[in-house]
């Protein structure tokens, strides 16, 4: 199950503490099983993380 489909909206904490909002725009799944977040966060950047360190916004 993907837990963070394309248009969840997320947030993550950044450098310095930031707290950083996104959407995500699409999923991967490494060969361990992580699954991966293509981000893409209010200022147009682009992020890949695992999806343990991102959090839904609610």
């Amino acid at each position: 199950m993907n837990a963070f489909p394309a248009g969840t909206r997320v947030f993550f904490w950044g450098p310095n503490a930031a707290v950083i909002y996104g959407v995500v725009k699409g999923t991967a799944m490494m060969t361990d099983g992580t699954q991966v977040l293509d981000i893409v966060d209010e200022s147009g950047r682009g992020h890949k993380l695992p999806a343990a360190s991102v959090t839904k916004v609610t």
